[in-house]
């Protein structure tokens, strides 16, 4: 700006905008002096920013004569206006800033935010919608709402990882950032959506839990069962075979395979473990279920999948023991040497031999085999144990003598060193008979009345427990003599003693006489088995050497 023409005074120009929200001028007051009139001065007229979208503004700059402070020459110059546009920067539109960059969730539930806030400041509301592309993978806040006075501060959208099953890997899906036109500022309706990409990291790993009843997994051999659970820890594509090994079974049986597929894979299913029976007294055995996927029938996923075992004792129910059994139910024998058996059979099968003792408590009586040796292969065949009755001469009636069977500890399996002897009673009839035997020399007893003599001996049939007193007397002493007395112990009562017999002359001719000798038990002073044995004779002839003349 100029003076037209020199002032006497000083005039002072006042420079405004109309709007100093679109422009501002610069400096607001010019001095033109009588000196420099002539010299233009510059003003600056600078655009101001605002947030609105408003487009182009159009406003004036006024510049006007300051009347107190001028050449009163100028008091009536009319203002002059300068038209100013300011054009608007200011573009609809908003802006998105993601943490660390990018968006990651879990799908253990885990979030992660991303903010949005306006460019520009709006006139009304602008309502925003949110949308994933996948809600199996990742949700996030649905809506925000900005206004005229909050526009400018950012908002946060939590996104959430959503669980599933399947093992998929990490998913990516997108989010959707619509503004909603119907209720927003016109100027915000050409927005463009914005899509924000979110990675959902996996959590389903595969692999198998195992559960066992009671926090163990035990049978016995009697056949009973015990079970266990298997459920897959995530859900396979396709189906996942798991077989089902026993290390052992000769101690456990078990369900040989699983099938889980999609639709059953949260399904715990059950494993059924059976004793099996064995004849060995083993203890309570350990062993081992294997689990194992089945690679070639099951989901790749699962081909790595480690094995797992669970360890099953099977209790024993082989005890170690032997059982008798008599002929008849008893065992007797007599003395004439005769025989009776019985049997013995272990109960249980030995991990190695078992040699059983057999002794009699009496060898005077009864004698027996002297061992048995049973193994692992013969263990249940019952073997036969012989008694013989042993003969003595006492006169001692039946007796009752003991078989003991004892386990040899030292050449038997351990298992059976502690079984407990066993006992049979054995009854030996008694042959003994209390008597005597008279034996006549040459068959028959003869004297002559000259005085010769003949012998008879006697001998006792059994041993007496006490002396055995003989009398022996002659039915005619006139004809015959003989020993008055025999006295037999238990110490010779198996020697025969000789009986003498003499013939005694007498003058009459009375031709061959026979008298009788009489040997007879002396009860009182005798071993009582012999008091009721019957007296016996023998007839002597006693020649007459008398001759008439």
């Amino acid at each position: 700006m100029v003076l037209d023409a020199q002032p006497t005074t000083d005039v002072v120009l006042s420079v405004a905008s109309a709007d100093t929200g679109e422009a501002t001028v610069s400096p607001s007051t010019l001095t033109f002096t009588a000196a420099n009139w002539d010299t233009a001065q510059t003003i600056t007229v600078t655009g101001v920013d605002d947030d609105q979208v408003d487009g182009n503004q159009s406003t004036n700059i006024t510049i006007s004569v300051v009347d107190a402070s001028s050449d009163n020459d100028f008091d009536g110059v009319a203002d002059q206006n300068v038209g100013i546009e300011t054009t608007d920067d200011d573009s609809v539109g908003f802006t998105v800033v993601e943490t660390s960059g990018s968006t990651i969730v879990g799908e253990d539930g885990s979030t992660d935010l991303f903010s949005i806030v306006l460019n520009v400041q709006p006139s009304s509301d602008v309502v925003f919608t949110i949308a994933s592309s996948d809600t199996g993978e990742a949700t996030a806040t649905s809506s925000l709402t900005f206004t005229s006075a909050n526009w400018d501060t950012p908002q946060n959208v939590t996104v959430t990882g959503v669980d599933d099953d399947p093992i998929d890997g990490n998913q990516t899906s997108t989010l959707t950032i619509s503004i909603l036109d119907v209720v927003s500022d016109d100027d915000f309706d050409n927005v463009p959506d914005r899509t924000l990409s979110v990675t959902t990291t996996d959590d389903d790993v595969a692999g198998f839990t195992i559960t066992e009843t009671d926090g163990s997994t035990g049978v016995n051999e009697s056949g009973n069962t015990d079970t266990f659970t298997v459920v897959l820890n995530a859900e396979p594509s396709s189906n996942v075979v798991l077989d089902i090994t026993s290390s052992d079974t000769g101690e456990a049986t078990v369900t040989s395979s699983l099938t889980f597929t999609s639709a059953n894979w949260d399904t715990p299913q059950n494993v059924t473990v059976t004793g099996v029976d064995d004849d060995i007294v083993d203890g309570s055995v350990s062993s081992n279920i294997t689990v194992t996927v089945n690679d070639g029938s099951s989901d790749d996923n699962f081909d790595a999948v480690a094995d797992q075992t669970v360890s099953v004792t099977t209790a024993d129910d082989d005890v170690a023991g032997f059982t008798i059994a008599e002929t008849d139910g008893s065992t007797g024998v007599n003395e004439s040497g005769n025989t009776d058996t019985f049997t013995v059979v272990l109960n249980a099968e030995p991990s190695s031999n078992v040699v059983l003792d057999i002794t009699s408590s009496d060898t005077g009586e009864a004698t027996v085999t002297s061992s048995l040796t049973f193994t692992s292969a013969n263990w249940d065949t019952p073997q036969t144990v012989t008694v013989t009755g042993a003969d003595d001469n006492a006169i001692d009636g039946s007796v009752t003598s003991t078989i003991t069977l004892a386990v040899n500890d030292g050449s038997s399996d351990d298992a059976f060193d502690s079984v407990a002897d066993q006992t049979v009673s054995v009854t030996t009839a008694d042959d003994d008979v209390a008597g005597f035997t008279v034996t006549e020399t040459e068959g028959s007893t003869g004297v002559t009345e000259a005085g010769s003599t003949d012998l008879f001996a006697v001998v006792l049939n059994a041993q007496p427990s006490s002396d055995v007193v003989f009398a022996i007397s002659s039915s005619d002493t006139g004809e015959a003599t003989v020993t008055s007395s025999l006295t037999f112990t238990s110490a010779n009562w198996d020697t025969p003693q000789n009986v003498t017999v003499t013939g005694v002359d007498d003058d009459i001719i009375d031709a061959s006489q026979v008298s009788t000798s009489t040997i007879s038990i002396i009860g009182a002073i005798s071993d009582d088995n012999f008091d009721s044995v019957a007296d016996q004779t023998v007839s002597v002839t006693t020649a007459d050497d008398d001759v008439a003349g």
